[in-house]
């Protein structure tokens, strides 16, 4: 499977953003007078692991939107009865099935990694477990800024 250059983009858009949230982390540590190897340590498997948990994601989308082989899921139109919307269900189709059975093997196998990441953090000496902690949560910050940078270049444009 080759990797599409949108992923490869994205996980660079990233990788770039937590690499930068890092040293700003890293640089408060050190204006707190707490830097230390633990800490460094803490920050580089965080950052690790999160940069690696969104590059599995992305592998998993794409794949799975691979998986589909074309396959359109077309919206279904809403039906009113007695005031109220239901939404009457399809089945889906025996590769849209596996798609989402692919998805949730994949987001359970990235949890299971983050978990342990956890873990290994909270329970080695050598690891601080606070910058490992925070490193996990830094690929949202990115995609908030970079969706910010967006809608404020769209309504430039």
């Amino acid at each position: 499977m080759t990797v599409d250059p949108v992923v490869k983009k994205e996980t660079r858009n990233i990788f770039l953003g937590v690499a930068m949230l890092s040293l700003v982390m890293l640089a408060v540590f050190a204006f707190l007078k707490k830097l230390d190897l633990p800490v460094v340590i803490g920050t580089l498997l965080g950052s690790a692991a999160a940069v690696a948990n969104f590059f599995l994601m992305a592998l998993s989308v794409q794949k799975s939107a691979e998986k589909m082989n074309g396959v359109r899921i077309e919206d279904e139109p809403e039906d009113e009865q007695n005031g109220e919307e239901e939404a009457k269900e399809k089945p889906l189709s025996p590769e849209a099935k596996e798609a989402k059975k692919f998805m949730q093997a994949s987001y359970t196998g990235r949890m299971l990694l983050i978990v342990i990441v956890a873990i290994l953090a909270v329970t080695l000496p050598f690891i601080n477990a606070v910058p490992c902690l925070i490193a996990l949560l830094f690929p949202r910050l990115v995609i908030y800024g970079m969706q910010f940078i967006r809608k404020k270049k769209e309504a430039k444009a």
